[in-house]
């Protein structure tokens, strides 16, 4: 009889043991979501002499899984040295960033909510660097930090770096490049441009737009740019003066006839000379991609085929080059910011029935229970299973009645 209890008591205790050493992992993996996590990074901070205003972009990234709810950014000039103010001081940019406060070297922004980074998104804040009659080269730095709340951020380290800002003697062109993430799907509008007509999903079409422009001192004549999508995202259409490759995932374009002038040459908006111009690329997304997702890894490089002196308006732009001809490299004042990075986000399609094809990258919140996760909720029911198994067997040898919680179902 005695024997018989304590072979009951093991036999309960081991199945207890059993589902107790299965689902302590799914505690371990619960606990993994790490929640937002911001990161900041910085280009376009080299400026020629004889430039008045350069802007700078901060790139704030967010390398975690969750949304935060708030993010300030932060800058901060170190005084000057002696009586003399800084030859370059640091100020937000006036309009679409957020409410800004601070004076020239030190100021905060809060992001508007429609700027703050979504898992593997990365948003570029432009801020402006104003040059006050420097004659001489200068090296200087300046600290850019992101705050969250009010969560907390996942990794704090990469919250604040420290980056150069230097004036240099080369006074020469300085194309920078700006492309922010694909999040809306398109459609041609009536002036034959991109309207977003809602949130990308799996399958549909949206626009890469990149930003060039011209913030050094001479003019550039030409301009190669090179872009590359993230894997699954094709060319919708071979776009007009490139040449695609790597299946349709990579794009050199080359307007040979499009000249940019120094930003401090374009004063008039009504006339054709142009420092800056925007250009787009439509792009479809995979069928079959998992959604939500974050297909990270797109990139836009530019640089000039030829550079004028900003004097010379007589010879007309290059239309044409020599089929065996290669341009020679133009110099550039600031290389940093000729590169620029691009995610493409997807979103459910209504009612879900998401593709189970590659991603491309790390999924955003709301994705579906897979891979090793789900094979832990199935380890974990079989346990519970066997257990009940087992207990149920026992329970019958020694006619013994269980009592069940009702309706216990798991979680949503």
């Amino acid at each position: 009889m005695n024997s018989g209890r304590r072979r009951l008591s093991r036999t309960v205790i081991a199945a207890l043991f059993l589902l107790v050493g299965v689902a302590a992992p799914a505690g371990a993996a619960e606990a993994a979501a790490r929640g937002p996590d911001l990161a900041v990074d910085a280009s376009g901070t080299r400026i020629a002499l004889g430039v008045e205003k350069k802007v700078v972009h901060l790139k704030i990234s967010n390398r975690g899984d969750e949304t935060p709810g708030d993010v300030v950014v932060r800058v901060r000039q170190p005084p000057p040295e002696g009586p003399d103010p800084l030859p370059v001081a640091l100020i937000w940019h006036s309009g679409g960033v957020g409410e800004c406060d601070g004076d020239f070297g030190g100021f905060y922004c809060q992001l508007m909510p429609e700027l703050i980074p979504g898992p593997g998104e990365t948003v570029d804040v432009p801020i402006d660097a104003a040059v006050y009659g420097a004659a001489e080269p200068y090296e200087g730095r300046f600290e850019a930090s992101v705050t969250i709340g009010p969560e907390k951020d996942a990794n704090p380290a990469d919250n604040t770096r420290w980056f150069p800002l230097a004036l240099v003697d080369q006074p020469s062109a300085d194309l920078s490049v700006v492309a922010p993430d694909v999040k809306q799907s398109v459609r041609i509008g009536a002036d034959g441009t991109p309207e977003p007509t809602g949130t990308l999903k799996p399958g549909e079409i949206g626009a890469v737009w990149h930003t060039i422009a011209n913030q050094g001192r001479k003019a550039v004549s030409g301009v190669r740019v090179t872009l590359h999508l993230p894997k699954g995202v094709t060319f919708t259409r071979q776009p007009a003066g490139c040449v695609l490759a790597d299946a349709g995932r990579s794009a050199v374009c080359t307007y040979e006839s499009l000249t940019l002038v120094p930003a401090a040459e374009d004063t008039d908006p009504n006339d054709t000379t142009y420092s800056a111009v925007e250009l787009y690329n439509l792009v479809t997304t995979p069928a079959s991609g998992t959604a939500p997702a974050t297909l990270r890894g797109g990139t836009v490089r530019v640089e000039a085929l030829a550079e004028r002196a900003t004097d010379d308006r007589s010879t007309a732009a290059r239309t044409a080059l020599p089929t065996n001809a290669v341009p020679a490299r133009v110099a550039d004042v600031d290389r940093s910011d000729n590169r620029d990075g691009f995610a493409v986000v997807l979103t459910a399609k209504s009612g879900g029935g998401d593709g189970g094809g590659d991603d491309g990258g790390g999924g955003a919140g709301g994705l579906p229970v897979t891979g090793p996760q789900a094979g832990l909720v199935g380890a974990v029911g079989i346990a519970a299973l066997v257990a009940g198994g087992m207990v149920f067997l026992a329970a019958r040898r020694r006619r013994m009645i269980l009592v069940t919680p009702e309706d216990e179902r798991p979680a949503a």
